[in-house]
């Protein structure tokens, strides 16, 4: 504290100078200081749009939360959106990153589907999955028919449905193996593999990819280990990661009288493939990176948030619990670590803009978003900053101008368009 003697004041002006110069600085690093930093240049951010529509609807507040996005040959970029809060209904829509366009209430259609969970380009259109809430699946007096998959046509607006997959169970993630016709998905919150065959609509179960564990953070419960995303490469084998499990029998000198004789040991991050025509995934041998001793940690969950095609026929991928960037080489099963450009987990999405680098989507769920970017050419990565220091987003593409597209996860979502050459 900082007390000016008001006899010292008169009796000297220098010393008033130098008080009042020393509490200017005290206030002003106080200042600078107390506030978080890190934001995108003002200019970098051309748009900011507002997804729901108000109380008229058609996308009313706790309906916005964007899920997913991609471009699609006519020029749009498509989303989809899931119900929080309460909420109802979920959402697919269009922007050219300039407008928004309502295309479909799902849940209208599709009662009690809350959320689209995943979007999947095909040949001229795209396929959906959809879910609900996670407290239907944790309260066993309510009841869930099951996640639909359906096409969407963007040039005549009209969906096909392929039907329920697995009776109360939603989808987790689905992808599309274009040259065979099949689409494969993994089931939440039971964590199953499956196939569907587009020509004659059979679905394959190909078990339990691993026994997901309920978990219970900040009050929201949620179940882990379920595969978030899959990857498909020309041979129509299906990757993806989660966990190896196994019981381990306690030593003669562990036991303990009326206890258990053994324990569940979870060993995070493994990739496993399933080839087409085999009927049992395996493991591949690779691993993803993580910090030492965080790969069985049993709330960050050690697994691959997002992916995207390279074009030497690998996959970038983002992790969850650290949020490392690396490659995955399906043909040798060799990860390549390019390490992390921020201090937060979670790489949740991924997109090449129209520079060529691919642009990261980073940051702690419930928690600020972070815009970051890799180049592929020179291996050079960069922590660019937020929007908003309250900004939470759940993923990024690029429109057919090569700019960045980046969605809220809100009550009430935004749409922010950043110019790379900005």
């Amino acid at each position: 504290m900082i007390i000016i003697n008001y006899y010292m004041m008169k009796k000297n002006t220098l010393n008033v100078k130098v008080l009042l110069l020393l509490l200017s600085l005290v206030i002003g690093t106080t200042t600078s200081f107390g506030q978080r930093v890190g934001a995108l240049p003002k200019n970098a951010i051309s748009k900011r749009i507002l997804i729901s529509n108000g109380p008229q609807g058609p996308i009313r507040g706790g309906e916005s939360a964007v899920t997913d996005m991609l471009l699609m040959n006519d020029g749009w970029v498509y989303g989809s959106t899931k119900a929080t809060w309460g909420a109802e209904n979920c959402h697919i829509f269009r922007t050219d990153g300039d407008t928004i366009e309502h295309i479909l209430n799902v849940t209208s259609k599709f009662p009690k589907q809350t959320a689209v969970s995943d979007l999947c380009p095909g040949k001229e259109i795209f396929y959906v999955s959809t879910s609900t809430y996670d407290e239907v699946f944790d309260d066993k007096s309510k009841t869930y028919e099951g996640g639909h998959i359906f096409s969407f046509d963007p040039a005549t607006k009209q969906t096909v449905d392929l039907g329920i997959i697995v009776r109360g169970q939603g989808i987790n993630c689905i992808a599309l193996d274009m040259t065979r016709e099949i689409i494969y998905g993994v089931t939440y919150p039971a964590g199953h593999l499956f196939s569907c065959n587009l020509k004659t609509r059979t679905v394959k179960d190909f078990g339990e990819v691993m026994t997901p564990w309920r978990a219970k953070d900040l009050g929201r419960v949620s179940w882990r280990g379920v595969p978030k995303v899959l990857m498909i490469d020309d041979a129509g084998t299906v990757y993806y990661s989660t966990y190896f499990r196994r019981e381990v029998k306690l030593t003669e000198q562990e036991l303990m009288k009326g206890g258990e004789s053994s324990y569940s040991s979870n060993a995070g991050g493994r990739i496993y493939r399933l080839a087409f025509g085999d009927e049992k995934p395996v493991f591949t041998g690779a691993v993803i990176p993580a910090q030492t001793g965080m790969d069985s940690d049993p709330l960050y969950e050690n697994g691959i948030a997002s992916s995207i095609r390279a074009e030497d026929g690998g996959f970038w991928c983002g992790t969850i619990n650290d949020g490392f960037l690396f490659k995955f080489h399906p043909s040798t099963s060799t990860v390549i670590n390019k390490g992390k450009a921020f201090q937060y987990w979670n790489l949740r999405s991924l997109a090449y803009g129209g520079d060529g680098k691919l642009y990261m989507l980073g940051g702690r769920d419930e928690d600020n978003s972070w815009l970051l970017c890799y180049n592929t050419m020179t291996g050079s990565m960069d922590c660019l900053g937020w929007p908003d220091n309250t900004t939470q987003c759940g993923v990024i593409t690029a429109d057919k101008t090569g700019r960045i597209i980046f969605a809220e996860n809100l009550r009430h979502s935004f749409i922010y368009v950043y110019e790379p050459s900005k």
